[in-house]
């Protein structure tokens, strides 16, 4: 495969078995250096401290004839796992050191949709290990600080015993992860169509809460030293980070050839704001750089003005640099492999590069219409291209929004069919008003009439032939795709609803019946009871807890004795 000796995992000797003091398997973890080891904080038995000091036995299980070595939490190397979701990592100290040379070279690798994957486990009756594949499957989590893994098959989905493995790239070898956890649909859920999804912690967010892994890391970071943020709470240019957080949070167009997602920005030499919006953009949507500074960048910045974490793959200075070097940035940053010719433009040439990239400075750079022709070719090879350029007469600014125009006919073609999503949309909202379902409060305004106006705009949009009617037409997409999910989950869930609501109504008029035999005093304390039952039952969906607790309160009213009465 052309990998070289020193870039490999070592053949998997890093492998780690962590069990108890009575010899259970607790799980899996890493071997970094001599002296430590890279778990999951969760694999660690709670002893109640706020730092467990419970010892573990740690074993090389692929390294011949290696003995158990104890273990403890390394000091100030404990991150539990919050209540956002976030952490749930850790770093064991060893009792005794181990040969360096099994230990794993952990690689910053974005974790693109679809790159094949495997991971070696401990679970129940296979303490010797069991190995699973899969392709990674995008982020997720609160602050999408996990990486979702589709399994290869069903039976490929971890299980207890796999917390703390390692993540292997298929193609390189590098350790670009930790198995954290799983989740699975409720059994109640058809087996045809049952979930099961297992979930990684990527190496870069691992540095981020444990920053002394670092020494251990290869691979370049994602953003360029000179576009990092200080993360400061102010943000100056509201309405551009606002627009860069649209950008960076919409997903890659799929399924739309021969159109690239290209935005291209221009920021001048004078205009801070925009520029500090743009570097605190990128360094909020990196996983290594977010969460660095105070949190208070996260949690007081004006609405809509926080990316996705992991929503940048690359932030690159391409002032003054070549399109080669450009290339070689982009190959080394996704690790890219060529046979024959290694150059960095083969080397890109020769793979799929789906990744977000932001260039900034194009028209600063040593050949700025070279390197506008090299962006073509990633954006044709799958990237999304935040293009930023410091001269709004710049002649690349020109050439890029040649380049970068779409087809006539591919986007007559685009509206056409988002016309038929639209009449599609429109059917399954009427259907859900016909039923009597009640309006969304989360609808902000996005329903069929809206999308039929904004789709006569698009239609007449002074910008429909230039580059910049892709981001419009994405984000209309993006809308009448949630006014479809929409009313099919109401349509699906009055329908799931049905059974219940119905045994309650038959519940509720065999109770009413007893009404003719209650003294009229009586009859006056029920009728409000029975009043909001009713009203309840008839909403669409239905809030069925509160409703059958409504039926309950009318159904022990009518039972009680009357007042003074003993029961």
């Amino acid at each position: 495969m052309g990998i070289t000796a020193d870039a490999t995992s070592n053949g998997g000797t890093w492998r780690v078995r962590i069990r108890s003091s009575a010899g259970d398997v607790l799980g899996a973890g890493i071997l970094l250096g001599s002296e430590t080891v890279l778990t999951c904080a969760h694999v660690i038995p709670d002893d109640g401290l706020p730092v467990p000091a419970t010892e573990v036995l740690v074993e090389l299980v692929e390294v011949h004839e290696a003995r158990p070595v104890p273990a403890r939490v390394a000091d100030g190397c404990w991150v539990p796992q919050r209540s956002d979701g976030c952490g749930d990592v850790a770093l064991l100290r060893l009792g005794r050191p181990q040969p360096a040379e099994h230990a794993a070279p952990l690689y910053r690798l974005p974790p693109v949709l679809g790159r094949p994957v495997w991971m070696g486990g401990f679970p129940e009756g296979l303490d010797n290990g069991h190995y699973l594949r899969a392709k990674t499957a995008g982020r997720v989590g609160p602050r999408a600080e996990w990486v979702g893994l589709d399994p290869k098959s069903p039976r490929d989905v971890v299980r207890k015993g796999f917390s703390g493995a390692g993540v292997e790239d298929e193609a390189t070898r590098h350790v670009i992860g930790m198995v954290v956890s799983r989740y699975d649909d409720p059994v109640d859920v058809p087996s045809a169509e049952r979930l099961s999804v297992s979930y990684m912690i990527p190496v870069e967010t691992i540095v981020r809460h444990l920053p002394v892994v670092h020494r251990w890391v290869r691979g370049d970071p994602g953003v360029d030293r000179p576009l990092v943020s200080p993360l400061t709470t102010r943000v100056q240019d509201i309405g551009f980070a606002q627009r860069l957080a649209v950008w960076l949070r919409r997903e890659p167009l799929t399924g739309r050839a021969g159109i690239t997602d290209v935005e291209t920005v221009v920021i001048e030499d004078d205009d801070h704001a925009r520029y500090e919006a743009l570097s605190r953009a990128i360094t909020l949507a990196d996983r290594e750089l977010s969460g660095g500074g105070p949190d208070e960048a996260v949690s007081a910045a004006p609405h809509g003005t926080v990316p996705p974490l992991g929503s940048v793959d690359l932030a690159i200075d391409v002032t003054k640099r070549t399109d080669t070097e450009v290339a070689l940035r982009v190959a080394d940053r996704m690790d890219l492999r060529s046979p024959g010719d290694t150059s960095p433009l083969s080397r890109v040439r020769a793979n799929a590069v789906p990744l977000t990239i932001v260039a900034v400075g194009v028209d600063r750079a040593r050949d700025p219409e070279a390197l506008v022709g090299f962006m073509k070719l990633l954006a044709d090879r799958g990237s999304r291209l935040l293009l930023v350029f410091r001269d709004p007469q710049s002649g690349g600014l020109r050439l890029a929004e040649r380049l970068f125009r779409p087809e006539a006919a591919r986007i007559d073609a685009w509206l056409d069919e988002l016309a038929g999503r639209v009449a599609l949309a429109a059917d399954r909202e009427h259907e859900t008003a016909e039923r009597g379902a009640r309006r969304s409060s989360l609808s902000d305004a996005e329903d069929a009439t809206a999308l039929r106006i904004n789709l006569t705009r698009l239609r007449s949009d002074p910008e429909l032939r230039s580059h910049r009617i892709v981001a419009k037409l994405a984000a209309f997409e993006h809308s009448v795709r949630a006014v479809a999910e929409r009313a099919e989950e109401t349509l699906r869930v009055i329908d799931a609803q049905q059974p219940a609501v119905q045994e309650l109504k038959w519940q509720l008029v065999s109770y009413t019946a007893m009404l003719g035999t209650k003294a009229e005093s009586e009859r006056a304390e029920l009728i409000p009871l029975h009043r909001a039952a009713v009203r309840l039952l008839a909403e669409v969906p239905c809030d069925l807890p509160e409703a059958r607790r409504a039926v309950d309160r009318f159904v022990a009213a009518v039972h009680a004795p009357p007042e003074g009465e003993a029961p």
